[in-house]
This record gives C-alpha cells, structure tokens and sequence, in this order.
C-alpha cells in the first residue's frame, strides 16, 4: 500500500475497515438514506471511492462532488447530468426492464430542458427545472432487485454557497427540495451525502433541522490502535522501511487522534529520513517527523483549516472561531467554560468539535490532533 497524503487512495492504495462497508450496505439495504458524518481528513471520500470502484451484485455508487456548486438548480443539473453519463445506469437497465422508459424519458426530458434552456434567452418563457425532473424520476423508478446510490460529497459546503449567493431562504428551500426528493424516492435510488463541515450544525443555524430528519446518520470514527498498526505496517513494509520494535506504538500514541491523514503525514517524514539517511527508525525519528509535520513546509496540508473558516462561517463568527483556537493553540487546553461570553460560542465550538479542530474531555478542549495544534501556534497565533 503506497503513502498517498492529502489524495484520495483508490484500489490497493485504500486500506478498507470492513465494519465501516458493512455498516454503510445494511442501512442501504433497509432502504434509508445516510449522511456519513465524519471530520474533514477521516477518509469519507475515500469510502465513497471504494463504494463505487467495488460496488455488490445489485448496487452501482454514482460519486459527485458539488463543493463548486453555489444554485440550487445547477445542482440538481449536475446530479441529473452525472447520473445519466454514468455506468449506473447501463447496469441497473440491464438488470431492472421495468428501468428502461423510465430511465429512457428521463433523458428526453433532461435533453429537452438543455433546448428549453436556450429558448428562454430569445422567448423569455419559463424552462421545465431539473430538480422536477428528478422527483418524478423518483416517484417512478421502483426496483427490488437494483439500487443505484448517489453519493453527494461537499453537501453541507453546497448549502453554506448558496447561502452567501442567495440568501438564508433560498438555502433552506434547497434543503426542503432535497428531503422532497428523498421523500418521493421508491426503491430505485438512494443518497449517501457528507462533506468537512457538520450538516447539522448548518441546519441548526438555518432553523431547518426538519430537513434532515430522514436521514440515518453514521459516524466514521478514527482507525482504532489496531487499524491503526496495521495502516502502519502496510506502508512501511510496502517501502521496505526498517523500523526499531515499539516505534509504531510510539508514533500512535503520540498521534494520539488516528486519522489516516495525519498517521500518513508523519510516516512521510519518516520514510524521508529514511531514505536520506539509510538508519533503522528510531522513537528520536517519530519526534523529529512531528517537529517537520507541523512546520511551513505542511501549510499546503493545513492552510485549508484556517481558509474554511472564513468560507462556512459568517464574518463574526469566523472571527470568534479564529479566537478561540488561538487560545486553545498558545495555551493547549482552555476549560469548557471559558467562551461562554462570547455570542454564538456554544454553536461554534460545536462546529469545531465536529469538524475535528477541537476535542473536549468534558472539562477541557484542546487540539484533536497535536500536529494541527501546533502547527496553529507557530503559523496562525
């Protein structure tokens, strides 16, 4: 298995967690649709990836990412128009007849919208919308024996664009005609969504936690100890990386939150200094791969942490949230209670916890990943 940092692995580069696969096809199974919710860095894309490249008898995964998206009705065009050049659906009208003309005058109608779309310039009349295309794909295509699954990475950034473009009602309305489309779906499609912020806290500062209410919802924890060693090993032995006994358990526990991203982050240094020196890896080469991790060479790895701040927050609150990690960077934990002056602080910190900048213990927050923590204090505080 390859050291791939900051990509998403695919094929014998994904180091696949079983239980998380298992967990995701028994609730497609029960016929929900799933918001995986995990931090940015958990491997969510990665997942969706392996979903698709290694879909069960049964099941083809159509992946898009509408981080770019900032309209409602282009994000409906986008899901329409992946969906239809996708191999899905070839293989669900192989499997499913009954999926024929349905699929059949879905592409009539999306193409016709296309023609509609350049009438409306020199006619000024109304165009028929994708996003009713969609329902009415929905509420016709029934299938036992075939699912296709559209997977929506980026969702919540979707809604946060277009917010900024149209307004609080305009996003809200997106929210609702999504959880319509749901609503009118029958057995034939299903969505899987996710993305690096947390939808519900989105939702909750819209007034639209409604919209999500149908969801199932399935964390992505971090690699356990024994994932984790196991990650590990594979990539060492893949590079033929000599390593002293203990040197593993050293570097996790210092990692303390295992992420994938970041076990791989220190790994690459290590495997560096390897290569540059030739000596078996020691503890010393764990706590000099830390020192180089949280440096200015990883700004390209880190700089996105701080820049989605100001994305997916409004200006103030982006601020307080700059603020508080200063704090929590220079100091290295700040008690639970110390923010709860500052206007929106409780929504904040929520944030932060779950898009994986912060942890608390119940009494104290700190850094989930010392590495960030310290890069935060050498480059941002």
């Amino acid at each position: 298995m390859r050291n791939i940092v900051g990509q998403t692995p695919r094929g014998n580069d994904f180091f696949k967690r079983n239980h998380i696969i298992k967990k995701i096809y028994r609730r497609l199974e029960a016929g929900n649709h799933l918001f995986l919710s995990a931090p940015r860095r958990a491997g969510k894309t990665s997942i969706m990836r392996y979903l698709e490249d290694n879909p069960r008898e049964g099941h083809a995964f159509v992946y898009i990412n509408t981080e770019d998206v900032n309209d409602s009705e282009e994000f409906f065009r986008l899901v329409a128009e992946k969906l239809l050049s996708s191999k899905a659906v070839e293989k669900m009208t192989k499997a499913a007849e009954s999926s024929k003309n349905v699929f059949k005058q879905f592409t009539e109608n999306i193409s016709k919208i296309k023609v509609w779309s350049f009438e409306v310039e020199l006619n000024k009349t109304e165009a028929p919308k994708y996003k009713d295309e969609l329902e009415t794909l929905m509420r016709k295509l029934d299938t036992e024996d075939f699912k296709i699954i559209i997977m929506l990475d980026e969702f919540p950034v979707t809604i946060e664009n277009i917010k900024s473009e149209h307004g609080e009602e305009q996003a809200v309305s997106f929210m609702h005609a999504n959880r319509r489309i749901r609503q009118e779906a029958k057995r034939g499609i299903q969505f899987i969504y996710t993305g690096s912020i947390g939808l519900p806290v989105i939702a909750k500062r819209l007034k639209a936690t409604a919209t999500l209410n149908d969801l199932n919802v399935l964390e992505i924890p971090p690699l356990s100890i024994l994932e984790a060693t196991r990650f590990s090993q594979q990539i060492f032995d893949n590079y033929k990386v000599e390593y002293l006994p203990g040197v593993i358990g050293y570097m996790l526990e210092k990692l303390d939150w295992l992420m994938p991203f970041f076990i791989q982050l220190v790994i690459q240094k290590m495997i560096d200094e390897f290569d540059e020196t030739g000596s078996i890896l020691s503890k010393k080469s764990v706590d000099i791969a830390f020192v180089k991790s949280g440096t200015h060479r990883s700004n390209l790895y880190f700089d996105n942490y701080l820049s989605r701040l100001d994305k997916t927050l409004p200006e103030k609150e982006a601020k307080n949230a700059k603020h508080i990690l200063k704090e929590v960077a220079v100091t290295g934990e700040i008690h639970v209670d110390t923010f709860d002056g500052m206007e929106g602080s409780k929504n904040i910190l929520e944030m932060l916890e779950l898009d994986g900048y912060l942890t608390s213990d119940g009494k104290n927050y700190r850094f989930s990943s010392p590495i960030l923590g310290a890069w935060w204090k050498k480059h941002v505080s």
